[in-house]
């Protein structure tokens, strides 16, 4: 499949066992096969998971859901990943400070598609200083009860651990690609954002 141009618009689609549980249009920065950065505005439309009394769901805690449209977060968002990894490094934008913590999402490798991405959300994350001296994990009851729930097993809850530990340690290492200042990294003017 293609790669996709800077400022071309695509689809997020997060998925559990091939049903879209999440769906959000991004920005492409830049698309390579050693880097896929993707930017999504400030209440970006999207499609999220609800249940059957119209509450979100946090995870699929129930075989029927359905999707109801809503916006993305408030702040803008800067999504890094490297291909062949099990996570993504997001810089989330916060107005008027500038870009906030860091935060490392575990999920499975993005999966090209014709119209962008799709991946399986890990549920643990990380949370990373702005200094990226210090982190710290995110959501750790969430994939407790995901285990319990049956929805991963020890084992991938294991790997997703080890996942964490290694991202973390590579952001904290400012090794490529996180090297590179994404912190001032702003969206162009002609592409109508801010």
């Amino acid at each position: 499949m293609r790669h996709f141009k800077p400022g071309e618009t695509i689809q997020m689609r997060e998925v559990w066992r091939g049903q879209t549980w999440e769906q959000r249009n991004a920005i492409v920065v830049e698309d390579s096969d050693e880097l896929i950065v993707l930017y999504t505005p400030p209440e970006t439309d999207a499609l999220v998971a609800i249940d059957a009394e119209g509450r979100r769901l946090r995870m699929p805690t129930t075989p029927d859901w359905s999707l109801e449209g809503t916006r993305t977060f408030t702040s803008g968002l800067v999504g890094v990943h490297v291909p062949g990894t099990q996570h993504s490094l997001l810089a989330i934008f916060e107005p008027p400070s500038g870009y906030g913590p860091w935060y490392i999402n575990l999920e499975s490798d993005l999966e090209r598609t014709d119209a962008g991405f799709e991946y399986e959300e890990h549920v643990l994350d990380i949370l990373v200083e702005r200094d990226l001296k210090t982190w710290r994990w995110k959501d750790e009851d969430e994939l407790e009860e995901a285990v319990e729930l049956g929805l991963f097993t020890p084992e991938q809850a294991a790997q997703f651990r080890a996942e964490g530990e290694r991202a973390g340690d590579w952001l904290l290492s400012r090794r490529a690609p996180y090297d590179r200042d994404w912190l001032s990294w702003r969206p162009p003017e002609e592409w109508g954002v801010a």
